[in-house]
């Protein structure tokens, strides 16, 4: 099991603390919990032990945590959706220069015809970018927050215990 400690003062460090509710983590809290993802193995169960010597609501934490991962989910699909939008439109226009460029080869000369296709060409690689970099890295992404979701246990432990 990969764990990783939170030492905090007080209960209040966890949260925004623009946030009077204590309903969303600190960024520094969710910053700390997901570079420390990154250490441990494929497969291997995370436990978040927080360490504290004053009282902590295990139930608002744990309502914290399940808020962040939800956010970060819809994100995730958010990004996957502005993304196929973006790589059709890219496809399209690529698309429509290359065979607006075939069309008037022989209409206008070498340099339209280039600056057409080159057109053309930059805008599906453009598309096919976010098919072969961008999508992958969101799909590792989504991967770690259903992770983050379903492997983690969150563990409180006073200094007198």
């Amino acid at each position: 099991m990969h764990t990783i400690n939170l030492n905090i003062e007080n209960e209040k460090e966890l949260y925004n603390p623009f946030d009077t509710e204590a309903d969303f983590l600190s960024e520094d809290i969710k910053s700390y919990i997901t570079n420390r993802m990154g250490d441990k193995s494929i497969g291997e169960e995370v436990k978040i032990r927080i360490i504290s010597p004053c009282s902590v609501n295990q139930e608002r934490i744990k309502k914290a945590f399940h808020k962040w991962v939800d956010e970060e989910e819809n994100a995730i699909k958010k990004e996957f959706r502005r993304n196929f939008v973006q790589q059709i439109w890219m496809f399209a226009i690529g698309v429509v220069f290359i065979a607006l460029s075939l069309f008037l080869e022989n209409k206008i000369g070498v340099v339209w015809y280039t600056v057409l296709s080159t057109i053309g060409a930059f805008s599906m690689w453009e598309a096919a970018s976010i098919w072969i970099i961008q999508n992958p890295k969101l799909r590792l992404r989504r991967r770690t927050v259903k992770k983050i979701r379903s492997d983690t246990v969150i563990e409180i432990e006073t200094p007198s215990e």
